[in-house]
């Protein structure tokens, strides 16, 4: 006896799981154009799992690193919390820091340093002929640094003598050299804020970007040194960092009733200010995520419902083709569960087909976006085994009727079918 007798003697369902998988794939090497078309809307919706997923998992990792890039363990104290609506008047009346709160906030037990800040309103940056265009500038304080774990690469940071005494000068980010000082060694030299003269003393390392804004278009002058405030966002903030990381939900605790309690607030108002994490922001995107998979699992949904409904219309083709077949297997012997699988596994391979293009075609779509556009992309294997098992699943319940259909055939009928 050989090898395959004993295999298929032993091992009945997988040798007719083999002839059956042959017989689908037979159908789609014989009827190109009918598989094609019946297993396209499998196609398309595994590719936007596959290629949305991508997506979705190399933005979510592009974030991560970018609010991990804030520094580590940092409470962002502001007027509002992350995606708080409020009306006009309300913006109006919501005030930032005052010096006093930011005392208080920096003399907790739990905090290692607090760097209030203010965006100064400056129009005209430039050095020479050399403007730059959209730079944030910021006034701040030493502590920025080490909330920031933003250290400099040339020169010197800010120092406590600078913000008292108001000196005119500036420390700038990487950009802000490349457009002002190209070829130029920029420390010492003089650069304008609406015509006024700020001495660069030190230039950042580099940052990179933070939700696709550069964080090295920047300077930051001392607290005090410019005092024309931006319009729109004309209140003190404060960045802070906790002693330890361990000790960050305790230290948000604090400086929510320090900032309470300096604000007399009653016991049922709500707060007037925001105490946001890299948590806060992590959990935010989470959810602007969610709804991006929410709206890709409807739109493959879709294209799964249509898939599947073509392939239970070409199986309910082929039982008709196949009558002759079906008696002259069950006239052999065949049982009903037999020419159930047979025509179920027959189905799950034209799907599970359709799936391994779609998810082919996905990767592909993810390659291209991450080389050819801002936009990383990341291909996930859990997503990729879910899309084919899903592509399965989907022959698996659109060809039960079908497969229920030919296993009731009659066999005497079967066989006078012409």
């Amino acid at each position: 006896m050989t090898l395959r007798s004993r295999i298929t003697d032993r091992f009945p369902i997988l040798f007719a799981m083999r002839e059956a998988v042959g017989i689908g794939l037979g159908a789609i090497r014989a009827y190109k154009m009918r598989a094609s078309l019946t297993i396209l809307g499998v196609v398309m919706g595994i590719m936007t799992v596959t290629g949305m997923s991508s997506i979705v998992a190399g933005l979510n990792a592009s974030m991560a690193k970018q609010i991990e890039s804030l520094g580590s363990s940092v409470l962002m104290i502001r007027p509002f919390q992350p995606g708080e609506n409020v009306p006009e008047e309300e913006w109006r009346k919501r005030k930032g820091l005052s010096e006093v709160e930011v005392e208080a906030i920096a003399a907790l037990p739990l905090i290692r340093a607090a760097a209030p800040m203010e965006l100064a309103g400056v129009d005209n940056i430039k050095y020479g002929n050399q403007r730059v265009k959209d730079a944030t500038t910021i006034s701040t304080t030493p502590e920025y640094e080490t909330v920031h774990d933003a250290f400099v690469e040339r020169g010197r940071f800010l120092i406590p003598a600078d913000v008292e005494r108001g000196a005119q000068v500036a420390v700038i980010g990487t950009d802000v050299v490349d457009t002002l000082f190209p070829n130029v060694d920029p420390i010492d030299k003089e650069i304008t804020l609406d015509g006024r003269r700020f001495r660069v003393v030190g230039v950042m390392e580099r940052k990179g970007k933070f939700l696709f804004q550069s964080r090295d278009n920047i300077i930051l002058l001392p607290r005090g040194a410019f005092q024309k405030r931006n319009e729109r966002f004309h209140f003190l903030i404060a960045d802070v960092k906790p002693i330890s990381p361990a000790v960050l939900k305790q230290a948000e605790d604090q400086i929510r009733e320090t900032l309470r309690r300096k604000r007399k607030l009653r016991f049922l108002e709500k707060d007037n200010f925001g105490v946001v994490s890299q948590d806060t922001l992590t959990d935010l995107y989470s959810q602007i995520t969610g709804g991006i998979y929410m709206v890709m699992i409807a739109i493959s949904s879709i294209g799964l419902l249509v898939g599947g409904v073509g392939v239970m219309n070409i199986m309910l083709v082929s039982v008709t083709e196949r009558t002759r077949e079906i008696g002259v297997r069950k006239a052999l012997g065949a049982k009903k569960r037999d020419i159930r699988w047979q025509f179920l596994t027959e189905a799950m391979t034209l799907t599970g087909t359709g799936g391994i293009l779609g998810i082919l075609i996905g990767a592909i779509v993810a390659y291209l976006v991450n080389a050819f556009s801002p936009f990383p992309a990341r291909m996930q294997p859990a997503w990729v085994l879910i899309a084919f098992f899903t592509s399965v699943l989907v022959g698996l319940f659109f060809g039960l009727w079908p497969a229920v259909k030919a296993a009731q055939l009659d066999p005497i009928e079967a066989l006078r079918y012409e």
